[in-house]
């Protein structure tokens, strides 16, 4: 047996580990085994007490997180001594620049967009352009495709400028033809090969292109259809004469009163023609379109009896001289249109 003193120093060592100053129970079973020291984690958690009560978790001064100063870079900004990226204006021709002359004149050789002025553009060049409608530039134009303004007498037809025809055969002073062209047809054809008064005109057409003393004049058939008479197609104040320069008529008045000057018996290539072809035409002598169904369906298929022309005769027969087969062939009359 152990002295007394001994016994005494041995009992006030084991005296802490029973001994729990706070009065907390331990959160297992009664009977468990201590769960043991408490880590750093655990002791920022909150606790339960017995009571159901919650205990604030204590902060040991070991978990506090050391203080830290921020470190501050200062970045200085950067400089450079290179030029500024090319661009239109600048008076520098730089990469697909066509030009740059450094200002915003459209009217000179450089445009603001840096290309190079060009015919076409809608801009007008001053040095060296009168004129620049652009995509409605063109030899039949205002604006010619070189840029200039059309002008009678530059050998280029405007029809919107007033003309009929510009330095050419019969072409007058004022870009006017001074006369009326008329021929026959070389060729026969049947009813239904007209088709219609499109088709005819689009033969008489034919037949003048190619021919010089024609070229550049617009011709029309001499032809009636149902409701609509040749003359209400046609209508001249001035004289109309045959290829040969005969004049048949003075203008349209003296054309449609029952008889002409000479007969319409030459062709466009200025050969004369007898009467073994007739002139379909479906008109009677002051232009108006025959009675009844003579037209051969208005001239689109060879059936029936139409209504034909003497092209050896100056009285009313030269439009009106009788009804044949719309399958046969004839000529058709070709009358130059305006006024």
């Amino acid at each position: 047996m152990l002295p007394p003193a001994l016994r005494l120093g041995v009992a006030l060592l084991l005296l802490p580990a029973c001994f729990n100053p706070t009065g907390v129970l331990s959160t297992g079973e009664a009977g468990e085994a201590d769960p043991g020291p408490v880590s750093e984690t655990d002791a920022t958690t909150t606790t339960t007490t017995a009571t159901g009560t919650t205990t604030p978790p204590t902060t040991l001064p070991s978990q506090t997180n050391p203080t830290t100063t921020e470190s501050i870079t200062t970045v200085e900004p950067i400089t450079t001594t290179e030029p500024p990226p090319p661009s239109c204006g600048n008076g520098f021709e730089e990469d697909d620049e066509e030009c740059d002359d450094g200002n915003a004149d459209n009217s000179d050789a450089c445009l603001d967009t840096c290309k190079n002025a060009y015919c076409g553009d809608g801009l007008i060049y001053g040095a060296m352009e009168a004129c620049d409608d652009g995509p409605s530039n063109g030899d039949d134009a205002p604006c010619t495709s070189s840029c200039q303004k059309a002008l009678c007498g530059d050998s280029l037809v405007c029809p919107e400028c007033g003309e009929e025809c510009d330095f050419t055969q019969g072409c007058g002073r004022d870009c006017k033809y001074s006369a009326r062209y008329v021929f026959v047809t070389s060729a026969p054809y049947s009813a239904g090969e007209l088709q219609g008064l499109a088709g005819a005109d689009a033969i008489c057409m034919q037949h003048a292109t190619g021919v010089g003393a024609l070229a550049g004049r617009e011709f029309i058939a001499w032809l009636s259809v149902a409701g609509a008479g040749a003359g209400d197609r046609l209508s001249s104040s001035f004289p109309f004469l045959r290829m040969d320069g005969q004049k048949i008529a003075n203008d349209f008045a003296d054309l449609t009163d029952a008889s002409i000057d000479f007969p319409i018996n030459i062709d466009e290539n200025g050969l004369t023609v007898d009467a073994t072809y007739k002139v379909w035409t479906g008109t009677k002598a002051d232009g108006t379109f025959g009675e009844g169904d003579i037209l051969c369906k208005d001239w689109m298929v060879p059936i029936g009896m139409g209504w034909v022309g003497n092209p050896t005769l100056t009285g009313y027969e030269w439009t009106d001289n009788g009804l044949v087969s719309c399958n046969s062939e004839a000529r058709l009359y070709c009358f130059q249109t305006g006024s």
